[in-house]
């Protein structure tokens, strides 16, 4: 049978037509739901299905494609993500702040910007060990949570070893009893939902991870499906596998909100093994602008009021579980061992010589190296209350209360370098707070009015500078008495 021949320039109604370019022209009728029914347009100006790729289907072998959604007043939706944390591994030591960790025999370490799951090669059954964040991640209505993972191993799993990443509460030596991860065996890399430990699980997506190769693992999770995806060998993201929740969840894993959690167990006894080097993991917060200060943001993933990475783990404060040290005396060049920190409650002997600054308290912002990552300090507001704890003598009693910051060495006499001069130093950049006031002889308990400051133009403290609460006598000088002060700083790490 003879093939049909199509010419261009007929415009003979019911024939079809081709350009130059011998590409039929086409046209789809405009079509327009009405009540009672459609009703097709005369103008043939399209209507078209409008589908996007997300992947091209490396691994699944077909393109993996999602449809917009427009709203009934004609807008398309989009979405704004937010970072809910992001952990790097950069420090030798572990981040109490921001992670609990459990074993029995198996190890953990970190090095090189890695945590190194079982570096030391585990091989007795019940072996295990895991990493689990403190915080706790929320899948809200129609948001996502999109969990990324980087890391490498130094070998496939051999039998029996088991290592599982992603949202779950950490266990031990047993599959985690709730929520959404990667599972790497022997066999390869899949995708689990765990409802109460009933378990959804995808094909092997990826038979054989590459060895000391460093990679991204993301899993994207709704509330009606949850796609596990890897890089290929391009290095672009590409989807391993998609699993529907099934119809019996009320939610995709019943504890709702879990940490993120590195675990690896030996289910039996194992021959040889594999070393887990995780890099870093970014949980973030998708479709839904939940619109939250960026200090709170940053207090949420464990970024204030606490040690951060490789720095002295716990509270950041003078704030002891303990009791006092004995009243002392400020001076204008150091610190006491009692008013080091950002804050907290001294017992402050008031003889300073009167028109003098004295350190109250001092902070110094790490200067940051390949196991302290540097970050800025940012200070939004500061409270500051007093009482005597020692009668006074003499007085009255009048002290200036202020902040230094941006100053390079403890002192508060700490000169500004010239322009071009060799290693420059920084002096101190001043704020005054506010006066805290005392009467003649003020017995013990008399409490001066507190002082507040917020900072709509914050406190910024770079690495390697100082942060300093200062206290001026500027009334009679007390020969005896102590004061009780206490200092918060509101504040926040990036």
């Amino acid at each position: 049978m003879a093939g049909i021949k199509i010419e261009g320039g007929s415009n003979t109604a019911g024939s079809p037509n081709v350009d130059a370019g011998y590409n039929l022209q086409v046209t789809t009728p405009h079509v327009t739901t009405r009540l009672g029914g459609t009703t097709a347009q005369p103008n043939n100006v399209g209507a078209v299905k409008q589908y996007f790729e997300n992947d091209a289907g490396a691994f699944t072998g077909q393109a993996y494609l999602k449809s917009p959604f427009v709203s009934e007043d004609y807008r398309l939706s989009v979405g704004l993500d937010t970072t809910s944390a992001l952990y790097n591994f950069t420090a030798t030591t572990q981040n109490t702040g921001d992670f609990k960790h459990a074993f029995t025999t198996m190890t953990m370490t970190q090095s090189s910007g890695f945590l190194n799951v079982n570096p030391a090669l585990a091989t007795v059954s019940g072996n295990y060990a895991y990493l689990q964040s403190w915080k706790h991640f929320t899948l809200q209505g129609d948001g996502q949570l999109h969990v990324e993972i980087t890391g490498s191993i130094s070998a496939m799993p051999p039998a029996n070893q088991i290592f599982e990443t992603g949202l779950f509460l950490g266990t031990a030596g047993v599959a985690p009893a709730d929520g959404i991860f990667f599972r790497l065996t022997s066999a390869g890399l899949q995708g689990v939902i765990s409802y109460a430990g009933a378990e959804t699980v995808t094909g092997v997506f990826l038979a054989t991870v590459p060895a000391n190769t460093n990679g991204k693992y993301k899993i994207l999770i709704s509330q009606r499906e949850v796609s596990f995806w890897i890089q290929d060998a391009s290095g672009a993201d590409a989807l391993g596998a998609e699993l529907n929740v099934p119809a019996g969840n009320a939610v995709p894993y019943l504890t709702l909100n879990l940490p993120v959690c590195f675990s690896m167990r030996n289910s039996g006894t194992v021959t040889g093994g594999t070393t887990v080097r995780i890099g870093t993991a970014h949980i973030t917060q998708c479709d839904l602008g939940t619109y939250k200060p960026w200090s709170q943001q940053k207090a949420m993933q464990g970024d204030a009021y606490q040690g951060q990475d490789g720095d002295t783990m716990g509270s950041l404060a003078n704030y002891s579980n303990a009791t006092l040290t004995a009243a002392a005396a400020l001076t204008n060049t150091t610190a006491a061992a009692n008013f080091v920190g950002l804050g907290g409650v001294a017992l402050v002997l008031p003889t300073l010589t009167a028109g003098t600054d004295g350190i109250l308290f001092s902070y110094l912002n790490p200067v940051g190296s390949t196991v302290i990552p540097p970050k800025t300090l940012v200070v939004t507001g500061i409270r500051i209350d007093a009482s005597v704890q020692v009668v006074l003598a003499g007085g009255p009693l009048t002290l200036i209360m202020g902040a230094a910051f941006g100053h390079t060495s403890l002192s508060l006499a700490t000169a500004e370098t010239g322009s071009f001069v060799t290693a420059t130093t920084k002096a101190p950049r001043r704020v005054p707070l506010g006066n805290l006031d005392f009467v003649a002889t003020a017995a013990a308990g008399t409490g001066a009015v507190g002082i507040y400051m917020p900072f709509t133009s914050p406190l910024v403290v770079n690495p390697g500078e100082y942060f300093a609460i200062t206290c001026r006598n500027v009334g009679t000088v007390t020969t005896t008495g102590a004061l009780a002060i206490t200092a918060c700083i509101d504040h926040y790490f990036e």
